[in-house]
């Protein structure tokens, strides 16, 4: 019996059940199984030892897309752990971003493990960040790598492709930012203007 990724426990420092990661520990027993674990909440990142009776995890089907390929594996999870489109999970050694679920033969927004056939996610150690660049008139589209929690700012002058572009409006999921910042994760596009270069 593997250990789970993750698991729902009581953390001593948020005062209540949160969503932990599992780092490590040993799991015995059949239908339901004692969990010596040692683990971290994903709220505070508190790192505790924790003792818990569960129900024997489940192999849940999961398929990973990063830009053009997509693998199809398993995830380790406890079967009343509730899994919603949007969360960050770890898979493996690698945090992914769940994109879909499909829960008795219909795409759903949220389900607990038992009633899951297969999970869809996408990497999420680094993400696409979509840009579109103003330059002489016309537009043009980009991209960059970057990690889920950095940021960009309105203002700030970044090469993306072979240009320098200054970043004028960020578009979020629901709502336009003109002036501030927010973080990768959150952006559904970036809009720059490309920056002409001095000459002396």
């Amino acid at each position: 019996m593997s250990v789970p990724t993750s698991t729902m426990a009581e953390c001593p420092v948020c005062r209540g059940e949160t969503l932990h990661e599992v780092l490590s520990g040993k799991m015995e027993g059949k239908t339901h199984a004692v969990m010596d674990s040692t683990v971290k909440c994903r709220e505070c990142g508190h790192v505790h030892h924790i003792v818990v009776k569960v129900e024997r995890p489940l192999d849940v089907p999961i398929i990973i897309s990063w830009i053009d390929e997509s693998v199809k594996t398993k995830i380790t999870i406890g079967p009343d752990e509730v899994i919603s489109v949007d969360d960050e999970i770890m898979c493996g050694e690698k945090p992914v971003l769940v994109t879909s679920i499909e829960s008795k033969g219909a795409r759903v927004k949220r389900a607990k493990a038992r009633d899951i056939q297969t999970i869809w996610a996408k990497k999420f150690d680094k993400i696409r960040v979509p840009f579109s660049i103003g330059h002489l008139g016309r537009s043009y589209s980009e991209s960059v790598l970057a990690v889920p929690d950095e940021e960009f700012f309105v203002g700030d002058i970044l090469k993306v492709g072979k240009a320098e572009v200054a970043i004028h409006t960020i578009k979020l999921r629901n709502k336009v930012v003109r002036d501030g910042g927010a973080e990768a994760r959150d952006i559904v596009r970036v809009y720059a203007a490309a920056v002409k270069k001095k000459s002396y």
